[in-house]
């Protein structure tokens, strides 16, 4: 989106009150409905499933350790900051808009989830693109930023569970 879409977007929403409170909603709602629905994967990992606990744990810990630095080392600005104006809702950081911390957090969990669980797994996912979608629509990411979000928490999901399915493999030979 460029300034003016960004302005539209925001001007829009600030002028329906309850089309503002829906989003919020979503938004924040969305995320929660994530870290929630993951807290029960692992304790139900735990109960029953022990094994998988570990990687279901790890690599979603991982994505976020090292996507966290990523953006950091980035350290884009966010749109609002570029644009000039305020956020849907408000947020004060100025710069490490790409790749999305939500997004990629909420991707890696998605994806470990569906080796777990499929129906939990695409449920994640679908919160996910909630999530990304919220993002750019409330101002504070751009479009490249939750797309990047969503790849890197994905595939290093993807390939963070790999790696663990090779160790395993390893060492039972």
């Amino acid at each position: 989106m460029n300034e003016e879409r960004y302005r539209r977007v925001i001007t829009w929403f600030q002028a329906r009150p309850k089309a503002k409170r829906g989003l919020y909603l979503i938004s924040r709602g969305a995320v929660a409905a994530v870290y929630l629905l993951y807290g029960g994967l692992l304790l139900w990992l735990a109960a029953w499933r022990q094994p998988l606990v570990i990687p279901a744990a790890v690599v979603p810990a991982a994505a976020f350790w090292l996507g966290s630095a990523l953006r950091a080392r980035i350290d884009r600005p966010r749109p609002y900051t570029t644009f000039g104006y305020k956020p849907l809702f408000p947020k004060e950081e100025r710069g490490r808009s790409m790749p999305s911390r939500h997004c990629f957090s909420a991707a890696a969990i998605a994806v470990v989830a569906w080796h777990c669980n499929t129906p939990l797994g695409i449920g994640l996912a679908v919160l996910a693109v909630l999530i990304a979608a919220s993002r750019v629509i409330t101002g504070v990411h751009y479009i490249s930023d939750v797309l990047a979000g969503l790849a890197f928490g994905s595939g290093f999901a993807l390939v963070g569970w790999q790696i663990y399915l090779v160790a395993v493999q390893a060492m039972l030979h």
